[in-house]
């Protein structure tokens, strides 16, 4: 018997009206709207009756200009403040707030370098109202001064809970000298006076232009049949319009560093804290993928080389780490809070000469142990539909959906040596950024 030829002409089914069809990843299906630009990406979950909507605009932190940081954070508060549809329908504190508080649906937003993101996940009783929410807030969100004022106050007091924990107020420190031009140098929530000084005008602004179908990724993901959610969605969007003027963007080149740089934060109260920070490749590039492995070897876990070393030995009382996965080169950063008899300098110097003694028969266990905990961890968030769009928001955000696939190979793909290469460059006196937090008892 003679094998079929295998048919490869662009699958029927596809040729959705309203869509084009761009391409499948992983099972998960893209397409783009033709009214508008809208990217689209659904995900068949059966047998859940579960389903989640994520939009995520491709606006964050590194869209802010000088004065104006933390705006895109202080946006996402608003859209959950009433629209002019709400108004007319008599509902005061916001539909979305609403639906929650009325059927359970989760709810929630965050915001981050790259990109500002919003999501439902509820049964499939909720799928209608969820996205008829979404699109209403992308263009029908009141922001005056009436609105904004009270809102304001509650960032206000996020900001000043965050500021003050010593890591918080050290990693602030060290972003800022950190980056000269990149706006990757300013935490997302933004510095507290330009926080007072938002008007209602500067939101309307950054929500005009980058609240925007062809600015926006919509996913669905869950127990509904492709023509059901691109129907709905369709029903939902397609009539929203883009601006006339593109999508602003700041095209920024960091200068090059050229030595190490330093950060003290000497204050009343708080544990003392150590900070050392250092570059990392955009993701999802093999490089980020390399430099994720290598945090987990210094501070993943009792075995970790950071954790034996101090913790055990009882010189520091936390270790903290983190790295994000953002589209362009950022700065990743450990923290080690000090035990009560040691002091800055001391561990600071006892910390660059364990990682810079470290050799390959040092790493090479830790490496295997650190990729399979990754990789683990990767397949999990693939279980639900809500991890699912929390994996997808930050692939869409670097501007490539073939990370979803792509980092798990790239994290199997990482060897000791690269490992071992990258911590002799990364810590080097050439490249780090340090921080000290000293609390005092003035």
């Amino acid at each position: 018997m003679s094998k079929k030829a295998p048919n490869n002409k662009t699958n029927s089914k596809h040729k959705i009206t309203g869509y084009k069809h761009v391409r499948n990843v992983a099972g998960i299906e893209e397409y783009l709207m033709t009214s508008n630009n809208l990217r689209v990406l659904y995900m068949h979950r059966p047998d859940t009756g579960v389903v989640t909507t994520n939009i995520t605009y491709l606006v964050g932190s590194r869209d802010e200009d000088r004065g104006e940081t933390g705006v895109a954070h202080m946006l996402e508060h608003m859209l959950f403040k009433p629209t002019t549809t709400d108004v007319k329908n008599g509902i005061k504190a916001g539909s979305a707030m609403y639906l929650s508080q009325t059927t359970g649906t989760v709810i929630n937003a965050n915001t981050w370098k790259d990109r500002t993101t919003y999501y439902f996940s509820s049964s499939l009783d909720n799928f209608a109202e969820m996205l008829r929410l979404e699109a209403d807030r992308m263009e029908n969100v009141i922001l005056t001064d009436k609105e904004l004022n009270p809102e304001r106050e509650n960032v206000l007091s996020e900001h000043d809970m965050y500021d003050g924990q010593p890591g918080f107020a050290l990693e602030v420190e060290m972003r800022s000298i950190g980056f000269v031009s990149h706006p990757y140098g300013h935490e997302t929530i933004g510095y507290r006076n330009d926080i007072e000084d938002y008007t209602a005008e500067k939101l309307e602004w950054f929500y005009r232009n980058y609240y925007r179908p062809d600015n926006a990724v919509l996913m669905i993901i869950g127990d509904l049949s492709r023509e059901e959610a691109l129907a709905a969605a369709s029903k939902e969007f397609k009539a929203i319009s883009n601006p006339e003027s593109e999508v602003p963007r700041y095209e920024v080149r960091e200068p090059a560093q050229q030595g190490m740089r330093r950060a003290l934060v000497n204050r009343p109260g708080g544990d003392s804290v150590v900070g050392l920070g250092f570059r990392h490749a955009g993701f999802p590039s093999q490089e980020w993928a390399t430099a994720l492995v290598m945090v987990e070897v210094l501070t993943g876990g009792e075995e970790s080389i950071l954790y034996r070393e101090f913790v055990d030995t009882g010189r520091v009382s936390g270790l903290q780490a983190g790295i994000e996965p953002t589209s362009e080169v950022n700065m990743a950063s450990i923290h080690l809070t000090l035990a009560e008899k040691e002091n800055c300098l001391d561990i600071e110097q006892a910390v660059l000469k364990a990682i810079r003694s470290l050799k390959l028969a040092d790493i090479q266990n830790l490496v295997k142990k650190a990729k399979a905990q990754l990789v683990t961890q990767e397949l999990f968030s693939r279980t639900e539909s809500l991890h699912i769009v929390q994996e997808l928001t930050e692939c869409v955000a670097a501007g490539d959906l073939s990370a979803y696939v792509d980092m798990i190979e790239n994290i199997k793909s990482v060897t000791p040596k690269n490992v071992l290469a990258l911590l002799q460059q990364s810590f080097s006196d050439k490249d780090i950024i340090i921080g000290h937090f000293v609390g005092t008892d003035k």
